[in-house]
């Protein structure tokens, strides 16, 4: 095996009557390290991407969402205490959904309203912590995000509230993308608009229900999907705005193991009778996940063919070092060499082309990934969900991307050392 990397380490070294055998080893170890480079940035980047939007989703929404068939339903504290008792359950929260309108004075948007349990909805969703902006302004500490969810039926006064404006009004946190959007700050007085909520006027025509809420807080999640859609007011507010019973519309759960959720699913579903389902993150975001799995895996294969590339020019440089190495090769042969000691020699010279390759490649990788990490680099959020690049970078990744490259080298060996190994050195010294 000695004998082998020597010579192998000895055909790679550049020497004048073969500088350009030397050259195509070096591209190749070139191809190698840029193809490994490239597929680890690309990876970490998408890993990122389906980490950083997974963990968004299970920080706007809960693990497990519980509905009625019959749409509303009431007694859903006592629901809601019988899904928490569970034992793979942390937290489980009544809610009200609806859409609705909401419109300032610079203009109107779209938007989903949530009715949540003050009490309740901090142990489910992260919509607490995210909390940005409050009635005294920016919030840094915990017990003033949590003032601001206990505080939202009856939000205090705010420093941006005008002097005039001393109605009290039920309060209502939104999204960081929708507060820029309709130029508000908290303790500022916007209206929600239900278009159909206000029954039916004397030409027959729905009318709108218009009511006017507080802005109590601005959350900011980082997803803009939720940040420009996404709006909260106490669970009993909205009863009041959609002008229903004492009812909601669902229980939101948090399990334990947000990865094994199929089974505590089904226990809901069993707790809480015929009359529910249920549906878990999973189900609810498969599509999503699915493409997600599915670009990450055909880039993979894309950049891989830079490493294919490099191989075949492995698969060149061997072949020439075979052609002007015959004579050397020959020699060794009728010194008493094997077929198998010439072949791990070419082998072995693949072998340090990927080996380097790949090494440098990882580093170059890794440097870049960190790189790209640090700076953050901006997104548009009218294309993406995301705005800013996420890096993630998993070991087990970068270890299968660098041994599929010394494989695909080791691969490129077998022909050239093939060819190397079946030289006569009768027909190799003939003319010598």
């Amino acid at each position: 095996m000695r004998f082998a990397l020597l010579v192998a380490l000895s055909h790679l070294r550049s020497r004048r009557h073969d500088a350009g055998v030397s050259a195509i080893a070096l591209i190749s170890m070139g191809g190698v390290t840029v193809g490994v480079m490239a597929l680890i940035m690309v990876l970490s980047v998408m890993e990122g991407f389906e980490i950083d939007l997974r963990e968004k989703i299970l920080g706007s929404n809960a693990h497990v969402v519980a509905l009625s068939f019959t749409g509303y339903f009431g007694d859903y504290g006592e629901k809601a205490d019988q899904v928490a008792a569970l034992e793979e359950v942390d937290a489980a929260a009544p809610f009200l959904y609806t859409e609705a309108m909401l419109r300032s004075s610079w203009g109107s948007a779209g938007v989903v309203l949530k009715g949540i349990d003050p009490n309740r909805t901090h142990g489910v969703t992260d919509v607490v912590s995210n909390l940005v902006l409050g009635p005294a302004g920016e919030i840094g500490e915990p017990e003033e995000q949590r003032e601001v969810l206990e505080t939202l039926g009856n939000p205090p006064r705010a420093v941006a509230q005008p002097d005039s404006d001393t109605d009290e009004l039920p309060g209502m946190i939104i999204g960081k993308e929708l507060a820029d959007q309709l130029k508000v700050y908290p303790g500022e007085r916007v209206h929600v608009i239900n278009p159909i909520g206000g029954g039916v006027g004397p030409m027959g025509l729905p009318v709108p229900r218009v009511q006017p809420v507080r802005i109590a807080g601005v959350f900011y999640s980082g997803m803009y999907e939720y940040d420009t859609k996404w709006t909260y007011m106490t669970l009993a507010d909205t009863q009041a705005f959609l002008q229903t019973d004492d009812v909601a519309s669902g229980i939101e759960v948090r399990v334990h193991d947000p990865d094994d959720v199929s089974g505590i699913t089904k226990e809901i579903e069993q707790t809480l009778g015929t009359a529910f389902y249920a549906r878990h993150w999973q189900t609810l975001n498969a599509s999503l996940f699915a493409a997600l799995k599915l670009e990450k895996i055909v880039m993979g294969l894309i950049l891989s063919l830079i490493t294919l590339v490099a191989s075949l020019n492995i698969v060149g440089s061997l072949i020439l070092v075979v052609v002007t190495r015959a004579r050397e090769i020959s020699i060794m042969r009728a010194m008493g060499a094997s077929k198998s000691t010439v072949r791990r020699v070419f082998m072995l010279e693949g072998l340090i082309i990927g080996i380097v390759g790949t090494t440098i490649g990882t580093i170059l990788g890794l440097a870049g990934s960190v790189g790209l990490d640090n700076y953050r680099f901006p997104l548009d959020t009218d294309v993406y969900y995301l705005d800013t690049l996420p890096v993630v970078i998993v070991p087990e990744t970068v270890a299968a991307v660098a041994v599929s490259a010394i494989l695909i080298c080791f691969t490129a060996t077998l022909y050239p050392a093939t060819i190397a190994a079946r030289i006569d050195p009768v027909e190799g010294l003939r003319y010598e």
